[in-house]
């Protein structure tokens, strides 16, 4: 059975559809809160509260989007909620600004880090909306569609954070380009310099 085909039984009452759909869905879930939420066990405890809403909204979902975009969209909003409790959001989140600072390149402070550390510690840099919409389509595979119903931004706003997010991404992780030589601080990437590598094959 598809995802939608469990939630549509889980709604008239089927928990062992919705234990199968839960099982199924968790592990994007988490892998999700756990790179929007610093504390992972804060990650968990809305993970938890994701799918409990899920399963007490069922009966009036209505299936106008698939249940995974309906989950996310849930996800997105306790995740928005947590950080204003938290004051974690800078007001000015959807500006790039703050990243033209000189920073030094993950190869600089940790020379034989992975490339998929390197990603983790720079999507920790984007800001909260680029880093939820460039994860939503390169590691759960929404569509641009779907990633502007989970946020609540028009399809334009999407495709813009995506762009930004590539292209700082790629030039952040351009030393693990193959082939590329060791950086140094002479050397280091313009941040403003677009490089043609694409991060989206590796996954935290």
């Amino acid at each position: 059975m598809s995802d939608d085909e469990l939630a549509a039984a889980a709604a008239v009452g089927d928990r062992e559809a919705f234990g199968v759909l839960v099982a199924r869905v968790s592990p994007g879930l988490l892998r999700y809160l756990r790179r929007m939420i610093s504390d992972p066990l804060a990650a968990e405890d809305l993970a938890q509260d994701t799918l409990l809403h899920a399963w007490k909204g069922l009966p009036d979902f209505g299936f106008r989007s698939s249940f995974r975009t309906w989950m996310f969209s849930i996800a997105h909003r306790k995740t928005v909620d947590h950080h204003r409790r938290h004051r974690e959001i800078p007001t000015d989140e959807e500006r790039f600004a703050d990243l033209a600072d000189p920073q030094p390149l993950p190869a600089d402070q940790a020379e034989h880090a992975s490339l998929v550390d390197a990603l983790r510690a720079e999507l920790r840099n984007l800001p909260t909306t680029s880093r939820a919409t460039w994860w939503l389509r390169e590691t759960e595979g929404l569509s641009t569609e779907e990633i502007s119903r989970v946020l609540q931004i028009s399809t334009g706003s999407v495709r813009g954070h995506l762009q930004r997010s590539r292209k700082y991404l790629s030039v952040r992780l351009a030393p693990w380009r193959p082939g590329a030589p060791p950086t140094t601080a002479r050397d280091r990437p313009d941040r403003d310099t677009p490089t043609h590598q694409d991060p989206r094959g590796a996954r935290p």
